[in-house]
């Protein structure tokens, strides 16, 4: 919360500004789409997408140097495959009897969905022009807190079979079913997850369009990239407690969820100066 704070403080600082008429400031409204990856558990850039809307408020530092912030709205999707997965889960049965629980996929698939709402700023240079006045290159970076809300996660799982090893008897049972124990077939499930928040790095670079004196459309490649630590990734796919359940691939601590994400994509951006 502390972190939120200091965060929406800067940007109403930032916002102030514009109760003076300063030149060149700008108010700009982008939409953006691309593809997404995970850094834990690792995933292609090709496994995910991600479209969002901002709405930034830009203004001048000097020459062809301006400070923004704002709002970004979005969604991501992204898609986290396994195959011939074999895995092992310390339990205790309803005897008080404790065994390792374990179980072999072959395949195992989550699908990871959800909203964020993100506080960008960022700082962009315009540089020259290229072949005209009405076409500029420009570059920006900075940082943007992102909150996470609405995830979901839902997981198949193909050709489970599972069994029960009490070292103790050295005994390895192979059934019954109800019990979760044997060849279970396929299963799906879907869970509802509460993931971290934190602060991103973002990079963007285009050109600029002059339309009119106070009216530009910026065409831009973008990218941006969690600063937290990835951790590890959950090797315990599934788990054992009074039956068998699927877990998310994701690093959890309690009930809440990392995921580290990274992002390229296209922005299309239109603004209007003040």
């Amino acid at each position: 919360m502390k972190t939120i704070k200091i965060t929406g403080l800067a940007v109403c600082m930032l916002l102030g500004l514009s109760t003076a008429k300063v030149s060149g400031q700008e108010i700009a409204f982008s939409i953006s789409g691309g593809a997404t990856g995970m850094k834990k558990p690792s995933s292609k850039l090709s496994d995910g997408h991600t479209f969002g809307f901002s709405a930034l408020y830009m203004h001048p530092l000097q020459e062809n140097l301006s400070l923004g912030a704002g709002m970004e709205f979005g969604a991501y999707s992204v898609t986290k495959k396994i195959g011939n997965y074999t895995g092992t889960y310390s339990s205790i049965d309803t005897q008080g009897d404790p065994f390792e629980f374990r179980y072999n996929l072959a395949k195992f698939t989550e699908d990871l969905k959800g909203n964020y709402l993100a506080i960008p700023i960022k700082l962009q240079y315009e540089g020259p022009s290229l072949g005209g006045e009405n076409l500029r290159l420009y570059a920006a970076v900075g940082v943007k807190y992102q909150l996470f809300f609405k995830a979901t996660s839902k997981r198949s799982l193909e050709a489970i079979e599972t069994s029960g090893y009490y070292p103790q008897w050295d005994a390895e049972l192979f059934n019954p079913t109800w019990a979760g124990f044997g060849k279970l077939g396929d299963r799906k499930e879907e869970d509802k997850l509460k993931l971290n928040n934190g602060f991103f790095v973002l990079g963007e670079v285009g050109v600029k369009y002059t339309l009119s004196d106070d009216q530009f459309l910026y065409f831009g490649i973008y990218g941006d990239c969690d600063l937290a630590s990835s951790g590890q990734e959950n090797k315990a796919l599934m788990s054992y407690d009074q039956g068998e359940k699927s877990n998310s691939v994701l690093q959890g601590e309690g009930d809440t969820y990392k995921l580290r994400m990274f992002n390229v994509g296209i922005k299309v951006t239109y603004s209007f100066g003040l």
